[in-house]
């Protein structure tokens, strides 16, 4: 995909993302799921007392591996009406969601059920001369608290749990951009290291043709460019904070290309979902080319977005996946390298 051409006595590199070195010999469409609340670990883990003792805080040792338990009304999840699912404090296992919370007047915070199928384990526990059904955590067996036979429907149970042992992660406001700046192995890697950055998949857009191929794009004769679908928590980071990113990641004053990949499949585009993101896009390219930064205008268009179809599976994750690829060593890490001291404090 990408040739390296050394010149004579000069050790230069000039490259082009139309000739692939490791081709895939299918075309099937990467199946990209957006990264969130783990539900599908297999592993328990395991800790020795001086590792939980040293990761948690003292509060939530004496809880969740003392089997203590807090007073009642004095964590602020016990009132809490936030939208959202609560955690597991040691391992971040998923255990109760917002909508199964319930006020039940005991002081602690109570659910009617778990989050999935490996939130909790319940056992018996028979201390302080009682017999009651202890809740713990099935992934990392942090007491949570106890359950018992007088909650609310559609159970009829409530699981009444130590806020100490909880984290709470709030509802996610998913939005979803998509950008094209010269090859998707480079932007895609710059974009993932980006707070509120969920998931990014490569792939193609701009263009008519149906279900491209690599190949096809490649060849300049579909009308797409490589591009990047961008999916972001937008309570973490803005749209204007991905333009940010955007247009400094590389030559955004270089029509049809981006470096050595010449073509229009190589061009610059940001194609708006919304007539908010049009503005804001429109707004952040004029004020660029009004600053007098720049000796030439800038070459980004602006598109109304119609359709992104997923590149081929072995194109996600690229840069990650094959560090030592000559293209990549050569283009995009120095490039990723270089967009990211632009806005540090946009990095994860």
């Amino acid at each position: 995909m990408k040739e390296i051409v050394t010149l004579i006595a000069v050790l230069a590199v000039f490259t082009n993302c139309t000739n692939s070195q490791q081709q895939s010999t299918t075309d099937d469409a990467a199946q990209v799921t957006i990264p969130s609340i783990n539900t599908t670990w297999t592993d328990k883990i395991v800790k020795t007392e001086a590792e939980w003792k040293q990761q948690l805080s003292a509060d939530a040792y004496e809880i969740t591996r003392e089997k203590g338990t807090e007073r009642p009304f004095s964590h602020a999840y016990n009132d809490s009406k936030k939208e959202g699912v609560f955690l597991c404090v040691a391992c971040q296992n998923p255990l109760f969601a917002s909508n199964t919370k319930f006020k039940s007047g005991t002081g602690w915070p109570s659910f009617y059920d778990f989050y999935f199928e490996k939130s909790v384990a319940v056992g018996s526990d028979n201390s302080y001369g009682m017999s009651r059904d202890e809740v713990v955590c099935a992934r990392c067996d942090a007491h949570l608290g106890h359950v018992f036979n007088d909650g609310p429907k559609p159970t009829g149970l409530r699981y009444c749990i130590n806020g100490v042992a909880l984290q709470f992660k709030p509802q996610q406001d998913l939005r979803s951009a998509v950008f094209a700046e010269g090859c998707f192995w480079c932007v895609e890697e710059i974009f993932e290291s980006v707070k509120g950055v969920t998931a990014v998949v490569s792939g193609y857009a701009g263009g008519e043709e149906e279900n491209p191929t690599y190949r096809q794009v490649g060849s300049g004769s579909t009308g797409h460019a490589e591009a990047i679908e961008v999916t972001y928590d937008a309570g973490v980071i803005s749209y204007t904070e991905l333009l940010k990113v955007y247009f400094n990641s590389g030559d955004i004053t270089q029509v049809n290309g981006q470096g050595n990949d010449i073509g229009k499949q190589y061009r610059s585009i940001i194609f708006y979902k919304t007539d908010e993101q049009r503005t804001l896009t429109e707004n952040y390219i004029k004020n660029l080319n009004d600053s007098g930064e720049y000796s030439q205008p800038i070459a980004v268009d602006v598109e109304e977005f119609t359709k992104f179809y997923i590149a081929e599976k072995y194109h996600q994750d690229y840069v990650k996946l094959n560090p030592n690829q000559s293209y990549v060593v050569a283009v995009s890490i120095p490039r990723y390298k270089k967009a990211i001291q632009l806005f540090p404090e946009l990095l994860k």
